[in-house]
């Protein structure tokens, strides 16, 4: 049992740990996220900034090249200039200034940002299915939304938030209809999850570290307070042991005189203070000396043995108690009344007569028979547990006298 105790307590302990442990890992993996989404919200209000800059100048003029092509989505007066010196120049809004930040973000950090909206002009501008999602939240009055996710199968922090129509923003979408303070899109920053990874990863391996010492010191401790205990429940059970054998009868195993007489002084005690009856019964085995003179004292004890088998069976209260008084006597004290201790007393003594154990030279039945006495009392301060004994031993003698096999009751 104390093996099941242990392995429990070992378990549970792990348990917890584990628990513990997981919760401190999802904890961590948050934080990385809110990192992540921290540095994503940079990155956009940087983004906003620039893209106010440019659309309070109108777009800005850049020399066309390879990397810089006249924007076909444009369709403003003046897009394409050509200076005196014959450089080309083409205009260059927010929305396309965005997109080149994002292609030379995205060589140089491995961050990437989209610029994107519900019925974009630029097909390459179409909102993924998470970035569809975040679109309709923003539509409902979400201001950002943020998550992880994959983008070309590879793992992203994601952070979203609306471009709001702002006053440059109608120098060149007014004839869309659209209004101050309207939604007209949203740029998502997405920050490869391995940009932190290896802050998450020592920050798991040393939670992992740590808890394993705890672990192992935790179940050092179980162990040697497992170790200990079963030490010194080792030394009860000796001590109990020798306690028991102390009280206990070597022939009959049942309690012996020593043990009868704590007993009856407490239960003397207890019916006193409570006064309800005490009852005796007084057994002795019918001509035992002649079964010993005739069988043996090897037999004899045998006999008393199976006589103590046989009367034992009849009790299971832990009120009551059989004990053996000396010799081939027994005796019985039970919280009973008169009626209740005579009905027992028959019990026993047609249980000893039905073991149909021979008895050579009995002068009363071929079997081995008991007699019986029984006294009823309720204790009172002038009275001392000798009476009850007395009147038991009297009503014993009794039933002796009167051709043994029998039960005696103790009359005034």
């Amino acid at each position: 049992m104390r093996r099941i105790t242990f392995l429990v307590y070992a378990v549970l302990w792990l348990m917890l740990l584990s628990l513990n442990l997981y919760q401190q890992v999802m904890d961590t993996k948050q934080y990385a996220q809110n990192i992540a989404t921290r540095q994503a919200e940079m990155f956009f209000d940087h983004i906003i900034l620039v893209r106010k800059w440019n659309a309070s100048h109108g777009g800005v003029y850049v020399p066309i090249d390879a990397g810089t092509q006249p924007n076909p989505y444009l369709k403003v007066p003046n897009r394409d200039l050509e200076t005196k010196e014959g450089v080309k120049l083409t205009l260059v809004n927010p929305a396309y200034m965005t997109r080149q930040l994002a292609e030379m973000s995205q060589s140089q950090t491995g961050i990437n940002f989209h610029i994107t909206s519900t019925e974009p002009l630029r097909p390459e501008n179409e909102p993924d299915h998470w970035e569809a999602q975040a679109l309709a939240g923003f539509r409902k009055g979400l201001k950002s939304v943020s998550g992880s996710g994959e983008i070309d199968g590879k793992p992203f922090y994601r952070y979203m938030a609306p471009l709001l129509v702002e006053a440059e923003c109608l120098k060149c979408h007014d004839q869309d209809g659209y209004k101050l303070g309207d939604v007209r899109g949203g740029v998502s920053v997405n920050i490869p999850t391995a940009t932190l990874e290896s802050f998450v990863n020592e920050r798991v391996d040393h939670l992992v570290i740590t808890h394993t010492i705890v672990a192992l010191i935790g179940l050092i401790v179980l162990l040697l307070s497992y170790l200990a205990q079963a030490r010194l429940s080792k030394r009860l059970d000796k001590a109990q042991s020798r306690l028991q054998l102390a009280y206990l009868d070597s022939l009959t195993l049942l309690p012996n005189r020593r043990y009868y007489d704590a007993f009856v002084k407490r239960e003397w005690k207890r019916a006193l203070r409570h006064q309800y009856p005490l009852s005796m019964i007084m057994i002795d085995i019918d001509f035992f000396k002649s079964y010993n003179d005739n069988l043996g004292h090897l037999e004899g004890d045998q006999c008393l043995r199976q006589v103590a088998r046989t009367l034992k069976r009849f009790f299971r209260r832990p009120g009551d108690l059989i004990a053996r008084y000396g010799g081939e006597e027994f005796c019985v004290v039970a919280a009973c009344d008169a009626e209740q201790i005579w009905v027992l007393a028959e019990i026993l003594r047609k249980a000893v007569e039905n073991m149909r154990m021979p008895h050579p030279d009995s002068k009363i039945s071929e079997f081995v028979t008991i007699s019986l006495g029984v006294a009823t009392i309720i204790p009172g301060h002038d009275q001392a547990f000798d009476g009850l004994l007395y009147r038991a031993d009297q009503a014993l003698y009794d039933a002796k006298a009167s051709g043994r096999n029998r039960v005696g009751r103790y009359r005034e």
